[in-house]
């Protein structure tokens, strides 16, 4: 972080704490969820996109005009911009995508990127996979799957993609303010920081890459070990939903049997059952569906970034007007075993022909 970074944070770190001082009575949490819905507010009237990684490094290569632009890239590079320009469109950015973008290495395509994330997501992204899920295990250990949710219950800050920050201790400042006030300031001002910051911070970190082809032969082992035991296609969701809920519990410290967790599984199998247009969970259903046919289909192998793809689908389906994806996913998504377009209005467009063509059809 630079020294006009470091000057603007202290400024606005500054002002909260002043804002924040004379509300104590406002937890951290309550704050957030102000905040998130005065968010989601600014951007109801618009339509939401999700371009996947392939979509951002076509508009990246259409920024610097590169010749191997093909006429539906420079087509959908063109209808994109336009879009862009109309202020009528925003294009969030999901935690599988931001992974992939920060994969890039060659440097030209580093600085692009990084100067479109900020002019088409305008700092919206979608809210983490350990949080949708725990506040979808919320609901379905209490049985209100029927509560409906919002934008603002999907997009979030940049920063938060990558799990809320909190101060523990206050040091100095602790005769000054106290740590509530501190930790809400905190959050709003690390809220303000564009998308191209994280970006450019995860740019230098010494941590690994993220690697589509990791973990892909062992998908397909299993996968191939198991087949005869996958009877049906709801035997492949349940076994994959149950392995997803004890995942998330097992991380997050929380104790219960195979029994408790196997009755969660199946009762939200009955429900998506039983009322197939409900919104219900649908970070669970999506992922459940779609490794559950990967499971059962044995025609389907996994192929390197088909796990990120997964993800992909369940940042967007919940929440966008359109997905901008590849066939191969598109294919899968649309497949009429798994239904998922019974729940979700999301319209998947593949191909960059067919991503130009969606464009000019909502321009008009």
């Amino acid at each position: 972080m630079d020294d006009n970074y470091l000057k603007l944070v202290a400024s606005r770190l500054s002002h909260y704490i002043a804002v924040h001082g004379s509300s104590p009575q406002v937890s951290l949490s309550e704050h957030i969820k102000i905040r998130r819905s005065e968010r989601a507010a600014r951007v109801r009237s618009l339509k939401l996109i999700y371009l996947d990684t392939n979509a951002w490094k076509c508009l990246s290569d259409f920024r610097q005009n590169k010749e191997s632009l093909t006429p539906a890239m420079k087509a959908f590079g063109t209808n994109i911009e336009r879009a862009v320009k109309t202020g009528r469109f925003l294009f969030p950015i999901g935690v599988p995508t931001y992974f992939e973008l920060d994969s890039m290495t060659d440097p030209a395509t580093q600085e692009t990127i990084i100067q479109l994330v900020d002019e088409f997501s305008q700092g919206f992204c979608i809210t983490p996979f350990s949080e949708r899920i725990g506040s979808e295990l919320c609901k379905l250990r209490m049985s209100k799957m029927d509560e409906s949710e919002g934008l603002e219950d999907f997009l979030c800050s940049p920063i938060e993609m990558i799990g809320i920050q909190t101060i523990s201790t206050l040091g100095f400042l602790e005769s000054h303010v106290d740590k509530k006030t501190l930790n809400k300031a905190f959050f709003d001002t690390l809220s303000e920081l564009p998308f191209s910051f994280q970006l450019e911070v995860a740019r230098t970190s010494p941590e690994a890459k993220w690697d589509n082809s990791r973990g892909i032969t062992d998908l397909n082992s299993g996968k191939a070990e198991h087949q005869s035991e996958i009877a049906n296609l709801n035997t492949g969701i349940i076994i994959e939903l149950t392995g997803c809920i004890t995942t998330w519990f097992k991380e997050e410290g929380i104790v219960l049997s195979q029994r408790e967790i196997k009755q969660y599984a199946l009762q939200a199998l009955h429900h998506w059952h039983e009322m197939p247009a409900s919104r219900a969970m649908p970070t669970l259903r999506i992922l459940s569906s779609l490794y559950g046919l990967m499971r059962f289909d044995p025609q389907r192998q996994y192929h390197n970034g088909d796990p990120n793809d997964f993800m992909v689908a369940a940042s967007a389906l919940p929440v966008a007007d359109a997905l901008y994806t590849d066939r191969k996913l598109a294919n899968l998504l649309s497949d009429k075993r798994i239904g998922l377009n019974r729940f979700s209005d999301c319209t998947v467009v593949s191909g960059f022909e067919d991503m130009a063509a969606h464009l000019e059809e909502q321009l008009k």
